[in-house]
């Protein structure tokens, strides 16, 4: 018997149960059946007009994404508009589509875990915790002193991106919050728990002003920049629960910020 669309899904919320995400999301099966089968997958951080003509080109069956393709009630879908097209082109090619987002996030083992490994926290702890035991956003824990200046040239050249910078470049920070994708909203968590830097994305003028408020050093790598590594880890999953059974394919997209 083949894959079928419910295996995969049944694989990802072993790794990020569906309960784990925030109250205003959008997760699961989103477009589909749990009937259909699946030879082909492909992983990518948010569904576009780009992504998709590589799926529809590679014949895939199932996209599993990290950003919702549908967050808010649909009263309409016209074709002309960018959702409306991409949403015509998945029914008529019979591809399905499965997002797991701040259920991610929040996984033991999920996006924020992967954030802490690559950044080589060291004794990294949940930084807003979950009702769940082991469940929760962000990480916080230490890192090789170095300075402010040094860390964001480090993540500029690791993650490719160009980093924003909150608070005094000479300074020496060793203790260190990440929380991918858009950590505004954590600033002030980040602060509580002892973080000398805060490491996310998304920060807005008054976020930066609320950080520099309480001493703390922040920098802003962007939201594509600390989410992408989902794409790699997913995939790497998929592949050890499924071997050669499925075909799965990797696409990152592109950030849509270039200077």
């Amino acid at each position: 018997m083949g894959i079928v669309v419910a295996d995969l899904c049944k694989s990802m919320e072993k790794l990020a149960p569906l309960e784990y995400a925030l109250d205003w999301d959008n997760v699961g099966l989103q477009i589909g059946s749990f009937t259909q089968n699946v030879s082909t997958v492909l992983v990518t951080l948010t569904i576009t007009e780009d992504i998709l003509k590589k799926a529809v080109a590679e014949g895939v069956d199932l996209i599993i994404s990290h950003h919702p393709l549908i967050f808010k009630p649909l009263r309409k879908i016209d074709i002309e508009l960018p959702l409306g097209k991409m949403l015509q082109t998945i029914i008529k090619n019979d591809m399905a589509i499965y997002v797991s987002h701040t259920n991610l996030d929040q996984a033991p083992f999920g996006l924020n875990h992967w954030l802490a490994r690559e950044l080589d926290l060291n004794d990294s702890k949940i930084l807003i915790p979950h009702s769940t035991p082991d469940v929760g956003l962000g990480r916080i824990g230490k890192i090789k002193p170095t300075s402010l200046k040094v860390l964001a040239q480090t993540l500029d050249k690791m993650w490719d991106t160009s980093v924003r910078v909150i608070g005094d470049v000479g300074q020496t920070v060793s203790t260190c919050a990440v929380v991918g994708g858009s950590g505004g909203d954590f600033i002030s968590n980040a602060k509580i728990r002892g973080a000398d830097v805060f490491i996310t994305g998304d920060l807005s003028y008054h976020d930066a002003i609320d950080a520099a408020g309480l001493g703390l050093a922040v920098i802003d790598a962007g939201h594509f920049a600390t989410e992408k590594i989902m794409v790699s880890e997913v995939s790497k999953f998929l592949v050890e629960e499924f071997g050669h059974n499925i075909n799965v394919l990797e696409e990152c997209g592109e950030d849509p910020f270039y200077l």
